[in-house]
């Protein structure tokens, strides 16, 4: 009958830690499961000491591959679905969005244009729509004054780079031996029949 006992103590065991994992109880489950064990190993101690020494190598290995398989599965039932997505929604939900000192959300001022309030080298201030506000230079610094774009928000803060690299760049100026006519000889257009050799000076 002990070794009995100890069996069904350890399918109690065993048993209640899965529940523990699976059906949150703040820890009543697993303090039941703990002192079934303890129960089991006591009475198989009873029997004999090589039973006992079996029962707590059994503990030892089989405990952590349970929990392990358990807990791999565990995100795929519908309580661990249900909690994490709880959890997910509730980080969402306590991240507050950056905005203007008016309240403006910062996101809604991506891709507006503005001018540089200082210098960017690379964080300063920047005016757009109005609103002046904290930015940062994605590349080169920035003078006051000059023309931006902001291109993002990130860390609370606008990413802004100069905005006269969204502009087309200038042609290059032709030269004057491009654009001059060509000289052309006023006796190229007559036929040699038509020339007269005094205009040759011949």
């Amino acid at each position: 009958m002990p070794v009995l006992y100890t069996i069904g103590l350890l399918v109690l065991f065993f048993t209640l830690a899965i529940a523990e994992i699976l059906v949150p109880s703040a820890g009543l489950l697993g303090l039941f499961a703990v002192a079934a064990a303890i129960t089991a190993v006591l009475i198989a101690f009873t029997v004999s000491l090589n039973f006992a020494l079996a029962v707590i190598l059994a503990l030892l290995v089989l405990t952590p591959i349970l929990l392990s398989i358990v807990l791999r599965l565990w995100p795929q039932t519908a309580i661990g679905k249900e909690v994490l997505n709880r959890r997910s929604s509730n980080s969402k939900s306590t991240m507050p969005t950056a905005t203007t000192p008016d309240g403006t959300p910062l996101p809604d001022l991506v891709g507006r244009y503005g001018v540089a309030a200082s210098n960017l080298l690379p964080a300063g201030r920047v005016i757009v729509d109005g609103h002046k506000v904290d930015a940062v230079s994605t590349g080169m610094p920035i003078d006051t004054g000059q023309p931006i774009k902001v291109v993002r928000v990130q860390a609370g803060k606008l990413q802004v780079r100069l905005a006269t690299a969204d502009q087309p760049q200038s042609q290059p100026a032709t030269s004057s031996a491009e654009t001059s006519p060509p000289d052309v000889s006023p006796y190229s257009a007559k036929t040699l029949d038509e020339v007269n050799l005094d205009d040759l000076g011949i």
